[in-house]
């Protein structure tokens, strides 16, 4: 009786989250999901607390910079990872991936020092961004057009639950075990959770000739499609505005204010609420008025986290940059996909979405550089921080050069010209 309880709550949660599915999109909803539960225990584990350990290890601002730069190698090469699927599944390339990179927290235990966890750091964000252009044609392939936004924000909130209940456990575990004994464990849900991937089946099919060219051909897109250039410039503008500032966060929180683990991991629970909760709105705003909506909706909201670094004085002034920062992380991972699919050729989104991470990757490598040379210039962290939201509104404002057709059109010249209007109140007219 009480099992049988449990599943019609479930399916009815289900149905409420995610709409009616059809039972194979739902077979793979389940597998995802359960795939991301296991990931969120590793991603909890350790990745809100990274910075933080490698302060406390002995990296220096500039190390903690060239850190940050160098996350973002593996999306400067995704452009790689289009040769490499002209002649191998993209399922394979994505677990071959992920479990090389979650693999190596599992040395943690091994290692001690600054360094070694930098160099474990980089190799896992160099492999999980390689493969985001092969993810995007999965998401593509698996989940229709039509509530494509409810399935994926209903996966992702399962992850974040997770996130949600383990980083404030984290922190506390973090405070008296220390990392060398936590990273490893967390290490086993990240090979766990690229098992379960393992058990998607998925009908690639060939790829079609235009999307195995070799990746200096991918330019040709940029020259060609000048709006999808235009996005990848406020795209870029966005970027900078929010990474520019990121190597001065660990600062705050360890130097000026002194926060412990567990404090850290409470704003990390904060954070992870957010980012849950904010999965509904995303995702529904996405199937509504499309994915390059949403990213100019975060760029807004992400002047909130460099103005509360910039002024606080205790832990609780960072309460609405971590707000705002579970906005943005939801946000950002939904719309980034949904605006590259939104702007894409069809037949080319996985070209599309090499490119797109191309430049994430190299704002990305560029952003902390830059910030360095500031710092080495004895510019104020204050005034880096201003220049970081002066990107952002800059950003803001570019995107709404971007021409995108709203959710169900079909046609590239029915595409609405979004308005200079709070994002918001901005409504897109369906043609």
């Amino acid at each position: 009786m009480t099992t049988d309880l449990f599943r019609r709550a479930a399916a009815w949660l289900e149905t409420a989250l995610a709409g009616s599915l059809a039972p194979p999109v739902r077979r793979v909803m389940h597998i995802e999901l359960s795939m991301s539960l296991a990931y969120g225990v590793f991603y909890a584990t350790i990745i809100p607390f990274t910075q933080v350990v490698l302060r406390r290890q002995g990296a220096t601002v500039e190390m903690l910079a060239i850190y940050t730069a160098l996350l973002f190698l593996g999306s400067v090469f995704t452009s790689f990872s289009i040769v490499l699927m002209r002649r191998r599944r993209t399922v394979n390339i994505i677990i071959y991936c992920w479990l090389l990179g979650r693999s190596l927290f599992l040395l943690t235990a091994f290692t001690s020092g600054a360094v070694p966890l930098m160099a474990f750091g980089i190799i896992f964000w160099v492999t999980e961004e390689f493969v985001v252009p092969a993810y995007t044609r999965v998401i593509q392939r698996i989940y229709p057009e039509s509530g494509r936004g409810k399935v994926m924000s209903s996966v992702r909130m399962g992850r974040v639950s997770v996130i949600l209940l383990v980083t404030p456990l984290a922190g506390w575990a973090l405070d008296r075990v220390g990392y060398q004994v936590l990273f490893p464990i967390a290490a086993l849900f990240g090979i766990l959770a690229t098992y379960l991937f393992t058990r998607i089946q998925i009908d690639e099919g060939e790829l079609p000739p235009r999307q195995t060219r070799a990746f200096a051909e991918l330019w040709q897109i940029v020259r060609t499609d000048r709006n999808f250039a235009v996005y990848l410039f406020s795209y870029t503008l966005f970027g900078l505005g929010g990474m520019m500032a990121w190597p001065l966060y660990p600062l705050v929180q360890v130097d000026r204010l002194q926060l412990s683990y567990s404090q850290i991991g409470l704003l990390g629970l904060v954070e992870s609420l957010t980012w849950c909760l904010s999965y509904l709105l995303w995702g529904r705003t996405i199937d509504r008025r499309g994915g390059l909506f949403v990213v100019r909706a975060i760029c807004a909201i992400s002047i909130a986290v460099p103005f509360s670094y910039m002024s606080a004085q205790n832990l609780w002034m960072l309460l609405p940059s971590a707000i705002g920062g579970g906005l943005v992380m939801a946000g950002f991972e939904l719309g980034r996909i949904s605006a590259g699919i939104q702007l894409a050729d069809p037949e080319r989104v996985t070209e599309y979405a090499a490119l797109q991470s191309t430049v994430l990757g190299l704002r990305g490598l560029v952003a902390p550089l830059i910030t360095i040379g500031l710092l080495r210039l004895g510019v104020p962290h204050n005034a880096i921080f201003l220049l970081s939201v002066l990107c952002l509104v800059l950003g803001w404002l570019a995107f709404a050069r971007v021409r995108a057709p709203t959710p169900g059109d079909k046609g590239y010249s029915e595409r609405q010209k979004l308005r200079y209007r709070w994002p918001f109140w901005r409504r897109i007219p369906r043609v």
